[in-house]
């Protein structure tokens, strides 16, 4: 009966060692292998950003405007409480039509009235006049009242202004938005702007 059995003829022909060598090259390829993919995987995990710090946003104009620029409020109270009673006086001079009472109300020079820019009061005085002229009855209604300081000398007043003028058969009424700006001048508080934000309302004949 036939036997199979390694000769020591194939051991000297190179049969085992080629083997071996297969085996050493095959556990090379393994080991080669698992460390390239943890070099992989160490590659792709993501790498924590450095953390940024987040600068705050500038504030907007219209945040910086809710706030007065006057910050003692026993000081803001009494500004806004002249401011107020020049508004107050000079709604009554429209509607007693005096005019030099209403022109002491007004700055020599006028940055805005209306939509006439960089003018002064004699500029005011012809407009007024004329009104007071066209209608012998002139009725005011000034409501909805915001006074916004600037600094100490300067203010913003915006309100709803309703106005019912009448003489004979002819009118003239309304409701608008206006902004008057005011300054402090000689220790007067007097307007150096005056113009509509908003027309709700008009009607004339």
């Amino acid at each position: 009966m036939k036997t199979n059995s390694i000769s020591c003829s194939n051991f000297h022909n190179g049969a085992l060692p080629f083997r071996l060598t297969f085996a050493v090259l095959l556990m090379t390829a393994v080991v080669a292998g698992a460390c390239r993919s943890m070099n992989e995987t160490s590659m792709s995990a993501p790498v924590p950003s450095p953390a940024i710090e987040q600068t705050p946003a500038a504030p907007t104009p219209q945040a910086l405007k809710k706030k007065s620029a006057v910050r003692l409020p026993r000081i803001e109270a009494a500004l806004k409480k002249a401011v107020a009673a020049r508004l107050k006086t000079w709604e009554a001079s429209i509607e007693t039509r005096d005019l030099e009472k209403h022109l002491q109300h007004y700055a020599d020079q006028i940055e805005i009235y209306y939509n006439a820019a960089n003018t002064n009061r004699d500029f005011v005085s012809a407009d007024r006049s004329r009104a007071f002229k066209q209608f012998d009855t002139l009725k005011l209604e000034i409501i909805n009242v915001d006074i916004y300081l600037e600094t100490t000398d300067a203010a913003i007043v915006t309100f709803d202004k309703g106005w019912d003028f009448k003489k004979g058969e002819s009118f003239s009424n309304g409701l608008v938005q206006q902004e008057v700006k005011m300054r402090k001048i000689e220790k007067q508080w007097l307007i150096v702007s005056e113009k509509d934000l908003q027309v709700y309302r008009y009607r004339n004949q």
